[in-house]
């Protein structure tokens, strides 16, 4: 009796808010319950100790479900979130050890108190029938993201080499300020070189280092108030045959990977590439095709063990192998990719795994029009679409491309986009840097290729970014419908745009190196509108003008002002 309430006096003290240790706890943010086991698991490892917190909210009788990790010795933890104000209780369960079963508590949780909006309105969420991603309140998420397949590779206590003249302490904290600073969501990373294993499917004492570390990554993106869309485990490539047959390791893996990182604001995203067969026909993967992709049960299993149901996807191979249903892919597809499918196309498997979003990989056009039997592909399916990958600015395009392709998602019904650029989409990549490559306007030259974090993070794009988040919120973006080529509802005059109608304005980007606009149709007879050019390269408009339809609904755009890429608002 002593020894249990000795566990309990020191759960219920070991606990840490979030921000502080000497903070109340707050809504939405994480905390902490540490228990200490009776037994050292250092040798033979914790993967058969399955431990559950139940909370309960005293007035509203809302349970939620959270894992317990092993991290190390006889320590376990569990990490929570609370969801409500107010007043929560909790209750251990482990069949397997009887020290850390039967632990109840209690503590006080107050409202949250600052500014960050995603604790303001809480986790983001995917809610059925929206094509939309929310806070939990039901507020439209705006997902602007920011690549870092190489994540745990940037220093985290230090500037590294590649700083330049910056001056900081910390790479990575350097980068997340900045893109916080520059109006950026969501932190996009994979756990590549990571440094912990579990590539056999076991967390082992030698791991703990590596996750704690990790840990400290997890922490500082959810402080800065982004949210993190995060790959599990390892690069695709790492899934063994042996691993990818043994389904109680890979519920275990994923059980830990929920109560390690789950209480965080995350999105899961899987692995890289990891929706299809990962380019069986055209790469080194053999052993799975679409129709036995492992990473179906993980998804399962991340889905049956996250009690704040974040949005799930898997990341997508490319669009030229691989949308939705296959249609829309510009490279032939066979039968072992599905025809080009997603193995989560179908709605029984969404329903089984939570794949409630598709974070597609889309280099879109630079001198055409959108692809438009792709673009249809994600528009009729339920789900919510993201432009995750794309070409990164620096290595496969430039600032222009980099802003062609955040326009062009949002006007072809993607809600949200990823952008990327060199050195930090991964850092110190020597991938494809030693030759030029071409994205159908521009040149990136070698030299381009070389350049550091330090100039990267300055990109005039990355402003650009913040320029499109804040003109797209001033309307009801996340009401804008894709307008695609071919519709009679627009006569091109010009070869590369994007148009998109939402409540009461039309809004069309011309890309194309020429000044030419097109005609709308299908409007109101004889009615005036306003037209603004919007330029999306200085965050500036111009002045607006009156234009009216003619008797036959139909309106013709003057020309753009000038070569570049410019916005046409037209308003009643």
């Amino acid at each position: 009796m002593k020894r249990l309430f000795a566990l309990v006096f020191s759960a219920l003290f070991l606990f840490t808010a979030y921000a502080s240790e000497n903070e109340k706890i707050e809504t939405w943010r994480i905390m902490e319950l540490k228990f200490s086991s009776g037994t050292d698991y250092t040798e033979a490892g914790a993967d058969g100790i399955w431990m559950d917190v139940e909370f309960i909210h005293e007035r509203t009788r809302q349970s939620i479900v959270r894992p317990a990790f092993w991290d190390g010795e006889r320590s376990f933890i569990v990490r929570f979130a609370p969801t409500q104000k107010g007043k929560w209780s909790y209750m251990t369960r482990c069949k397997q050890d009887a020290s850390l079963d039967n632990i109840a508590g209690s503590f006080k949780c107050a409202a949250y108190r600052g500014d960050l909006e995603i604790y303001k309105r809480g986790f983001v969420q995917c809610e059925k029938g929206k094509k939309y991603m929310t806070y939990a309140d039901g507020t439209p998420f705006f997902y602007l993201g920011d690549t870092h397949w190489g994540m745990l590779t940037e220093e985290i206590d230090e500037a590294g080499e590649h700083a330049g003249d910056i001056k900081t302490d910390s790479h990575f904290k350097y980068i997340v300020d900045r893109r916080v600073e520059q109006g950026f969501t969501v932190y996009q990373s994979e756990p590549i070189n990571s440094a912990f294993n579990v590539e056999d499917g076991e967390v082992n004492a030698s791991d703990i280092p590596g996750f704690r570390l990790t840990d400290r990554y997890f922490d500082y993106i959810a402080k800065a108030g982004l949210t993190h869309a995060n790959a599990q485990f390892f690069f695709v490539a790492s899934m063994s045959p042996k691993l990818a047959a043994d389904d109680e390791k890979l519920e275990w893996l994923s059980r830990y990977w929920v109560a390690r990182y789950g209480a965080y604001p995350v999105m899961w995203t899987l692995a890289q590439e990891c929706d299809n067969d990962f380019y069986r026909e055209r790469g080194d993967q053999k052993f799975y095709d679409f129709n036995s992709n492992p990473w179906v049960k993980v998804a399962e299993y991340l889905h049956k063990y996250d009690a704040y149901s974040h949005p799930l996807s898997a990341h997508q191979e490319s669009a030229y192998f691989t949308t939705v249903t296959g249609r829309g892919v510009d490279f032939g597809a066979t039968n072992s990719d599905g025809g080009g499918a997603s193995a989560f196309a179908a709605a029984e498997v969404a329903e089984r795994t939570g794949h409630n979003w598709w974070a597609s990989q889309w280099s879109t056009p630079l001198d055409a029009p959108v692809n438009a039997d792709l673009v249809r592909d994600y528009w009729e399916d339920d789900r919510p679409a993201i432009n995750f990958e794309g070409r990164y600015c620096g290595l496969w395009t430039m600032d222009f491309g980099a802003r062609v392709q955040g326009w062009v998602s949002f006007l072809s019904g993607f809600m949200g986009y990823g952008y990327g650029a060199i050195d930090m989409w991964l850092y110190k990549s020597t991938y494809n840097i030693d030759v030029p490559s071409h994205d159908g306007i521009e040149e990136i030259t070698c030299e381009d290729k070389m350049k550091h974090w330090s100039e990267a993070i300055e990109y005039p794009s990355a402003h650009q970014m913040t320029y499109m988040r804040s003109f797209l919120e001033q309307l009801d973006w996340w009401k804008l419908v894709p307008v695609l080529p071919g519709d009679p509802n627009f006569s091109a005059k010009s070869a590369a745009y994007a148009y998109a109608k939402g409540d009461g304005v039309e809004l069309l980007y011309f890309f194309a190196r020429d000044t030419k606009s097109g005609t709308i149709n299908s409007l109101e007879p004889n009615r005036r509108y306003n037209l603004v050019w919007y330029n999306p390269r200085t965050h500036k408009a111009q002045k607006a003008v009156k234009i009216c339809s003619d008797e036959n609904g139909s309106l013709t755009l003057p020309d753009k002002p000038d070569q570049q890429d410019w916005v046409a608002m037209v308003k009643r």
